[in-house]
């Protein structure tokens, strides 16, 4: 048994070691930046959308529901098994159960930090619409927090021999479970909310005992937990574990006929390089999603129109270095393009694509207060921005990189 403690211990520093690994990569200074203004603006828009509500609201406690119904889908069981252990740790068996505890502890800690954080983040709402009382308040941070334990042990039932192929039953409990307590929350009480959620975790211990880990089903279980991971880390850097796979996508023909211009064989290159390249148009797609809720809940005039410039420059210039990605391909110098026509047809690419994008933040910069003066602002802006870039800019930057080479 102690040996299955230090096993557990050593591979949660392990984990955090290459979390950390990765981290460092994500949350550079320019995401921090994006993160920062991003997260400040959802708290003002939030601060400001409150005083227009009222007790009262026929759909405000749904929407309550709804939101505590999620947060009880967020933060998962962490097993930290790997494939091999069904073989090495097979003898181990009867000790596999203090292994799970551990890790059923530590998955519980993390789980339930995020669900007070997603309780304290509807709190302002709740005292907006609702009229509660201090004990309430607390009643529904531990309805939260019991929802979630009881989450998460259906999460290890789910991989107990018994239960582990029974997927349709454990995903049916992931949410009537946590609706049912929402439900009895917000539209009974919140007392009443918490005695449910109580009662459903402790029927959920006396139903489900003696969970024997079924070795397949946990081993999948978190090699699913760990490619997701992989997958958020993979939006901004390599991550060797996630594998693409090389397939068609018939949907992106017609972008790519737009973006390029008949035959011309550099165009084509290029437009099709920026679908195929998801480093590229990864970091333009999210830097446009971005730019358009900042658009969408900054109110002030002037910060809107700065957020709106400031994103097109960014995507504009993080799509400059596609121009010379395939300058180390010694088969594209073999096209009988000249040189300006590789220019021109780059160029064309780039005025395709920060409209596009600069037309959807603009249009989100409506706001949900729909201000058109706003609106017809920043459009002329932006289409001042967009010609700057891409016919001033763009030439004096690919005249710079000429005089370096």
């Amino acid at each position: 048994m102690i040996k299955m403690n230090k096993l557990f211990s050593t591979r949660r520093q392990r984990h955090f070691m290459m979390l950390l690994k990765y981290w460092r990569l994500v949350f550079n200074d320019h995401f921090v930046i994006a993160l920062f203004f991003l997260f400040g603006a959802l708290a003002y828009g939030y601060s400001q959308w409150l005083p227009s509500l009222g007790p009262g609201l026929w759909w405000s406690r749904w929407l309550l529901v709804l939101w505590f119904v999620f947060v009880a889908q967020v933060g998962r069981l962490a097993t930290l098994l790997k494939r091999p252990d069904p073989v090495f740790l097979l003898p181990q068996v009867d000790a596999m159960e203090n292994y799970l505890k551990q890790a059923y502890r530590y998955s519980l800690l993390l789980a339930e930090i995020i669900t007070v954080a997603g309780a304290f983040v509807a709190l302002p709402f709740a005292l907006t619409t609702e009229k509660l009382s201090t004990a309430e308040i607390v009643a529904v941070f531990l309805m939260a927090m019991v929802t979630k334990d009881d989450w998460l042990f259906t999460a290890r039932k789910s991989i107990s021999m018994r239960w582990a192929k029974q997927t349709r039953r454990t995903r049916l409990e992931y949410w009537v479970n946590p609706l049912l307590a929402a439900l009895a929350t917000w539209l009974v009480n919140p007392f009443v909310g918490l005695a449910v959620a109580v009662i459903l975790d402790i029927a959920m211990r006396l139903v489900y005992r003696g969970l024997m880990v079924d070795w397949t089903a946990a081993v999948k279980m978190e090699d699913d937990r760990m490619y997701s991971v992989y997958r958020f880390f993979n939006l901004f850097t390599d991550v060797p574990s996630v594998q693409g796979n090389v397939k068609r996508r018939r949907w992106a023909s017609g972008l790519i006929k737009y973006l390029s211009n008949g035959t011309r064989p550099w165009a084509y290159l290029y437009a099709r390089g920026f679908i195929r390249n998801t480093d590229v148009s990864g970091i333009v797609i999210r830097l446009t999603l971005v730019g358009m809720v900042l658009a969408l809940l900054v109110p002030v005039q002037w910060l809107n129109t700065v957020l709106v410039l400031l994103f097109i420059y960014l995507i504009a210039t993080q799509l400059m270095p596609l121009y010379d990605q395939y300058d180390g391909n010694v088969f594209t110098h073999l096209y009988p393009v000249d040189h300006e026509e590789r220019v021109h047809d780059f160029q064309r690419l780039l005025t395709r694509v920060t409209l596009v994008e600069a037309l959807l933040i603009v249009i989100a910069s409506l706001g949900l207060d729909a201000d058109w003066h706003r609106l017809l602002i920043n459009f002329i802006v932006a289409a001042v921005e967009v010609a700057f870039l891409t016919r001033f800019y763009f030439k004096v930057r690919m005249k710079k990189l000429s005089e370096e080479y």
